[in-house]
């Protein structure tokens, strides 16, 4: 049994790219003066002062696998993983507007915001190879394919050209995983473990019939060999 958690040192994928193209076009817009920029909804910002940029935080991640020895090889897994990416962007809301037909009008907020971009559960079947057998030092490598069940932050246009709604589309979708990394045993019970990974998310919701969201990052971990410990209980 393997408990793994670690940072993405890389996040992409067309969810990535929607999401910083719109950030994008939402700053250009406010910088030629199309699209109101505003602190806290009320103190107007000129154009030529600068506002912030969104930016995209490192994900974190977590995982539980079991792996049988199916020779001194070969091993099956299955897995439990999570993961999270927050970020920072400026929001697109609204204000009243007499001068407006529709009683209203968007402007784009100054003051940057917290939000989640992408979190999912993925329960994973896998096939790793250890490249020496029955050795304190156990390097390997994985292959796993995975079920995804995700939520996403993916703005939509509405109510006018300009106007996105802020919207948390829930799906599901498959992965690809692949791994490489060392486990070393203090004991024939326990041990240490470090890993690296790339993992690749093909997606549909209600809200989209197809995206993608990739990472690669790295995980650390603690391992229980849980037949060598059954063995010491007899």
């Amino acid at each position: 049994m393997n408990l793994q958690g670690g940072d993405t040192v890389y996040s992409g994928g067309s969810i990535t790219k929607r999401e910083t193209s719109l950030q994008n076009s939402l700053k250009s817009q406010s910088q030629v003066g199309i699209l109101p920029t505003k602190l806290l909804g009320s103190v107007n910002i000129p154009p030529s002062l600068p506002i912030a940029d969104g930016k995209i935080e490192t994900g974190r991640t977590g995982r539980i696998s079991f792996e049988y020895g199916v020779t001194d090889h070969l091993g099956i897994s299955i897995s439990y993983a999570t993961t999270t990416v927050k970020g920072e962007r400026l929001e697109q809301l609204i204000y009243v507007d007499r001068t407006n037909s529709a009683g209203y009008s968007p402007y784009l907020e100054a003051t940057p915001t917290k939000y989640t971009l992408y979190s999912d559960k993925v329960y994973g079947l896998g096939l790793n190879y250890h490249f020496l057998s029955k050795n304190r030092f156990d390097p390997f490598v994985g292959l796993e394919v995975g079920f995804v069940n995700f939520n996403a932050s993916y703005r939509t246009t509405g109510y006018s050209n300009l106007y996105l709604q802020n919207l948390t589309a829930p799906g599901t979708g498959v992965s690809g995983r692949a791994s490489a990394g060392i486990n070393y045993y203090l004991t024939p019970e326990f041990g240490f473990m470090i890993e690296i990974h790339g993992m690749k998310r093909m997606l549909k919701s209600n809200s989209f019939s197809s995206e993608s969201f990739d990472q690669v990052g790295f995980q650390f971990g603690v391992i229980f060999n849980l037949d060598n410990i059954s063995k010491d209980q007899r």
